[in-house]
């Protein structure tokens, strides 16, 4: 994706826990190209029983919220 400015953005992902932290879920440390890419990864997330709620956000400083993917 490309931001008004004209520079790159790629997506990273979030996630709500019932137990642990979610930095030890691999696909929070990834960055996707394309929202498509992160939808999937998502998807891949919510097999992990502990994992409540996942989220996209923009790869930008700020991160910007971009939405949230139920299961």
């Amino acid at each position: 994706m490309t931001s008004a400015t004209g520079e790159h953005i790629e997506f990273q992902l979030g996630a709500i826990m019932r137990q642990g932290i979610p930095s030890c879920i691999p696909e929070t440390w990834e960055h996707f190209e394309t929202l498509d890419d992160a939808r999937k990864a998502v998807k891949h997330m919510y097999e992990d029983d502990r994992v409540l709620r996942a989220f996209i956000v923009a790869d930008t400083v700020p991160a910007q919220f971009v939405e949230w993917v139920e299961r």
